[in-house]
């Protein structure tokens, strides 16, 4: 669900491409910074960044940005943080025990209701998640036009 991948072909060579995103990546995030992305983009073509376009203290479900250069081709992966996810499965988990022991106690239907409300939680996170991955994807392609 918080999983994405992508292509970017480009006619640059791979030292090309690395000495690019090497411009355009910080080691990490500064105050007022001007770079669009913090992680590590290495020599020999593998990228681990995240952006910072958003960063702030509510702005912090970004992706994870995972990739490897493979000649003019750039193949990313962007994934949520392990943190999130190891959260998430933490709210589903309560949200069940929650769910049943209320269901137990008071045997009303209406206690079901808290499954669409986690639903809708999820589509939020996911509509939010995959806006990132769009604008990240649209700024790291304008780098190599």
């Amino acid at each position: 669900m918080f999983k994405k991948s992508h292509s970017i072909k480009t006619s640059l060579s791979k030292e090309e491409i690395i000495a690019i995103l090497q411009t355009k990546v910080e080691n990490f995030h500064r105050d007022n910074s001007k770079f669009d992305f913090e992680g590590n983009v290495n020599l020999r073509g593998e990228i681990n960044i995240k952006p910072t376009f958003d960063f702030g203290p509510r702005e912090q479900f970004r992706p994870e940005i995972l990739g490897k250069i493979h000649g003019s081709s750039i193949d990313l992966e962007f994934t949520i943080s392990s943190f999130l996810k190891r959260l998430f499965l933490l709210i589903i988990a309560m949200e069940f025990v929650f769910v049943v022991f209320i269901y137990n106690k008071f045997e009303d239907l209406q206690v079901l209701l808290f499954f669409p409300f986690l639903l809708i939680f999820f589509l939020v996170l996911k509509f939010t998640f995959d806006s990132k991955v769009k604008k990240s994807i649209a700024l790291l392609e304008s780098y190599f036009k």
